[in-house]
Formats: structure tokens, C-alpha cells, sequence
């Protein structure tokens, strides 16, 4: 698909995104409802498919064009947006990238239209994403992989028709690591639990998952064996890419929000935008947006030894998307506080980009590696 098509795609998604999602988002969030009529009408334009080969129905655009979805949907519809990229870093991503060509042929043509959704299982309640703490198992028998544990805090959980869900593995040989395995709805000893009730983005799904004695086919391993810590990793850094996008994206939702409200004429007094320290937060805020923006748009395609980039892209738009979020409410007052409003919900929605995709001190810990282990090597010496 030429250039021109992808930037036509990002056009309707934008206007369909102004036109129609931002008048639903509240409802959404009211309800905790799933966005199935925006999700169902983005699939239809081809969002998914943008970055994924033509060989499993994909578009073959670039990973930055799948990026701006990210960032044009958020800016109306947060829980829409975070469907949208756990379906395409959590959903599509891991089979597309490491999936067997059988599993890429079983599952890819459903996952790309939007048929069905698909999910990432790593985190637990106690081990949160530390490998080293994880407690879910998968022992290898003569015919069969049996999967007992469980997952909290999972996104598309209970939508899902497939989930790919990381575990330590205990092979025959006696040897121990960790692998993906995909997990079918209605497995037997497969179950999900109740719906979270959450602060924000409360129209996406997100639950917890058991697995008691889950005998997964050995052609249901993720690659055909066991991968490692190194695909669970890459696919975390893909993921972080897009919660950047979406972060950016509240950032600038709030901001027009709040631009808006200070812009309009007060009965008594001048605008609240006419205010020169209005001005000064509101410029400072602009800034930090667009600095951020600045980071993500360098990224053009995943590349998994940019590790720390990402990191960093990730930590400084989750910052900007909460503390933009929070000064519009400082700014507007009582009216930003208020829930007939876009702004509350946008401030109760930035808080997950600093959770979800990796805590920002996690994020700390990465950009800082590099120095500690330079300082090791000069001890070592």
C-alpha cells in the first residue's frame, strides 16, 4: 500500500476519532462499557493490519504510521486507544514475531480483522513482571505442556479468544527457563476471573487468569519451543512504545480541553488564558508535549537493542500525560473537577501510562543500568 493510502487512513481515523469517539468516551467510561463499536469500525478501516506482513493480512506500513493511531484515538477515547494497542503489541505482536508459520496461520487472520482479540499474560500479584518471582509453571509431559498458575491484571481478559501467557518451564531433560504459551478460551482448567473495577480506562477489560493442570498442546508453544526471557522482553518494549503514543495522545486531549475552557470570555474578569502565569504553565506544558513527541517520533521501526530508548520514551510520556492531565484540572478550577466534563476522566486515565507497560522506576532502572554496570566493571578492575 503506497504512503498516500496509510496517511489516508490516519485522516478518516482522526476524523472519525472527533466526530464520533469523543462523544462516546464518556459512556465508556460511565458504564465500563467495551468500545466494540469504535474498536469494530477501526478494524474495518485496517488499524490493525498497518504494521504486519501482507503473508498473514497485514499492510506492511510503518511502525511510526500504527503509532499516530495510537496517539489520535487517545486524544478522544482513552479505553479505546488502549484496546487498540493492547490488541496490536500484546495481541498480534508476540504470534506475528515468533509464532510457528502454523500458528501464524491459525490465528493471525482473525487477530489483524478484529475478529478476535488476544492478550499477554505475564504479570502476577506478588511477582509483578520480575522473572526471578514468577510462580505460573509449565512442566513438559511426553504429549503435552501442563500450565498451573495465574495471572493478575490482565488486559482483554475475559474478551480474549487467545492469550499468550509467559511462564517458567520445567522441560523433561530436567532443564528449567521460561517460554509463551498460547492458551485457548475454554481450555479445560482454564479460568477468568471478575472484571477489575478500575479508576480509569474502565472500557477495557481487565481481569485475572488461572490455570489449574491446562495441558497445552506442544504445537501451542510460542516458536515451537520455549523462547526465554528475550522475546518476553522485546514484546514489553514494543508495548511501551505504544502506551507512549497513547500518553502523548491524553496529553494532548487534556490540553485542547483546557485551551478551550481558559479561552472562553468570563462575565466577570478576564479569561483565565489571559493570565500571565496561566500563560507561562500552559507554554511550559505545550513544550513538554511536544518534547515529548519529539522522542517517540524518532522511533520509525522496533529495533529490540534500543531497549533503553524506549525506556525512556516511555517514562518521559507517561510523566507528560499525567502532569498535563493535572494542571488542566488545576487550571480550569472547579469546571475541570467536575464530571460533565472530559478533563477528570483524562486525569483518572493518565495514571495507568505510569503503571502499565512497565512502572516508571522501572524504566529508571534501565536507563541507569548502563552506569552500574560501568561502575561494576571499575570496582571489578
Amino acid at each position: 500500500m503506497a504512503t498516500r493510502s496509510f496517511e489516508d487512513i490516519i485522516e478518516r481515523v482522526t476524523v472519525y476519532a472527533e466526530s464520533e469517539v469523543r462523544g462516546k468516551a464518556k459512556e465508556y467510561d460511565e458504564n465500563e462499557q467495551f468500545p466494540q463499536e469504535t474498536f469494530d469500525y477501526l478494524a474495518d478501516l485496517g488499524v490493525l493490519r498497518i504494521p504486519f506482513n501482507r503473508q498473514y493480512g497485514g499492510l506492511e506500513g510503518t511502525f511510526s504510521d500504527s503509532l499516530k493511531v495510537a496517539q489520535v484515538v487517545s486524544r478522544e477515547c482513552t479505553s479505546t486507544g488502549s484496546v487498540l494497542l493492547t490488541q496490536i503489541s500484546f495481541g498480534i505482536t508476540p504470534i506475528h514475531q515468533y509464532g510457528t508459520a502454523e500458528q501464524k496461520q491459525r490465528y493471525l487472520p482473525a487477530l489483524l480483522s478484529g475478529e478476535m482479540l488476544g492478550a499477554f499474560a505475564m504479570n502476577e500479584l506478588d511477582a509483578g513482571s520480575d522473572f526471578k518471582k514468577m510462580e505460573t509453571i509449565a512442566v513438559e509431559k511426553d504429549t503435552h505442556w501442563e500450565l498451573n498458575g495465574s495471572k493478575n491484571y490482565i488486559s482483554h481478559a475475559g474478551k480474549a479468544g487467545i492469550y499468550s501467557v509467559v511462564s517458567r518451564t520445567l522441560s523433561l531433560d530436567g532443564e528449567e527457563g521460561y517460554g509463551i504459551f498460547l492458551v485457548e478460551a475454554g481450555m479445560a482448567g482454564f479460568t477468568v476471573g471478575p472484571q477489575e473495577e478500575k479508576m480509569g480506562i474502565r472500557g477495557m477489560p481487565v481481569a485475572s487468569l488461572g490455570f489449574d493442570q491446562v495441558e497445552i498442546p506442544k504445537n501451542l508453544v510460542l516458536g515451537g519451543s520455549p523462547g526465554g526471557i528475550e522475546q518476553c522482553c522485546a514484546i514489553k518494549d514494543y508495548n511501551k512504545l505504544f502506551v507512549s503514543a497513547q500518553s502523548i495522545g491524553i496529553a494532548e486531549g487534556v490540553f485542547e480541553r483546557a485551551l478551550t475552557y481558559m479561552q472562553k470570555d468570563r462575565r466577570f474578569g478576564q479569561r483565565l488564558i489571559d493570565l500571565p502565569t496561566n500563560q507561562h504553565k500552559m507554554a511550559d506544558a505545550y513544550t513538554e508535549i511536544c518534547a515529548a513527541k519529539a522522542l517517540l517520533g524518532q522511533v520509525n521501526e522496533y529495533r529490540a537493542e534500543e531497549a533503553r530508548t524506549y525506556a525512556m520514551i516511555k517514562l518521559k510520556a507517561s510523566s507528560v500525560a499525567v502532569e498535563t492531565a493535572e494542571l488542566a484540572m488545576q487550571l480550569t478550577g472547579g469546571y475541570g473537577y467536575m464530571r460533565d466534563n472530559d478533563i477528570e476522566r483524562f486525569v483518572r486515565d493518565a495514571q495507568l501510562t505510569r503503571i502499565y507497560g512497565g512502572g516508571s522506576d522501572a524504566q529508571r532502572c534501565i536507563v541507569s543500568q548502563p552506569w552500574i554496570a560501568t561502575n561494576k566493571r571499575r570496582n571489578e578492575e
